[in-house]
């Protein structure tokens, strides 16, 4: 990644270009990948043209809130929540759900339908928050955090968005805090994945840019989770 200042700009330049006259909506979920594209969003268009939207659940924590409140200081922009348990829990009793995934994943879809309601009752875009790391490992919901019309920070794997954030002036507390999709109590990025961001970041590279050819076992791991998640990469097929 160049320099941070200069990545910026050419994020801000892309979420203009992309806009055009439009607000930018944007789920804020206290985590550092929603901020740092929060934060770029009101670089590019102004505080009055996003949209910041806190969307908790039942067993979100306390803490987001007030992340989401500091986030939106520092960067002079407001927030607005909406709590999505109602939603959530009329589709858990009328399916009669009990896989702890599957509701996650209810969760991470239901955001999706606030987003785009708000994007169309206020003329706006969904713009999304996933980064190259999750990208290229699937660790998104299909149809739910990875539905958006733009992806500003796709390009980005977490160590840059971690430098991306320090330079954005993100507070401190986000970007140190454990990543977390926040679908269920106690879930953490890492633990799910199985592996640290860092290490990650380091194998991704090495497949993805460097393409080495020597691959050890871990190499082969995360490859074999790039080939598995590839339908949430792709356009649905047809026979057009």
């Amino acid at each position: 990644m160049p320099e941070p200042s200069q990545e910026a700009q050419r994020i801000v330049d892309f979420i203009r270009k992309s806009a055009g006259s439009r607000k930018a909506i944007v789920g804020l979920s206290g985590g550092i990948d929603s901020s740092v594209v929060y934060s770029l969003c009101i670089r590019a268009l102004g505080p009055e043209r996003v949209i910041g939207l806190f969307l908790p659940d039942a067993r979100t924590p306390a803490s987001d809130e007030e992340d989401v409140m500091e986030l939106a200081n520092s960067q002079k922009g407001t927030y607005r929540k909406v709590s999505i348990e109602p939603m959530v829990s009329a589709f858990v009793d009328t399916l009669g759900a009990t896989d702890r995934r599957a509701i996650g994943n209810i969760k991470s879809r239901v955001r999706m339908v606030v987003l785009y309601y708000y994007a169309n009752t206020d003329g706006g875009i969904v713009v999304g928050t996933t980064n190259r790391t999750e990208y290229l490992t699937g660790y998104y919901t299909k149809y739910g955090d990875g539905a958006c019309d733009i992806e500003p920070i796709m390009h980005l794997y977490k160590h840059q968005v971690r430098e991306m954030a320090s330079y954005l002036g993100v507070p401190r507390r986000i970007i140190e805090k454990k990543p977390t999709a926040g679908l269920w109590e106690g879930q953490t990025d890492e633990d799910e994945l199985g592996i640290t961001y860092d290490r990650l970041d380091r194998i991704l590279e090495d497949l993805f840019d460097l393409r080495i050819g020597t691959l050890t076992e871990e190499h082969r791991r995360i490859r074999a989770m790039y080939e598995e998640t590839k339908h949430k990469r792709e356009m649905p097929r047809s026979l057009q």
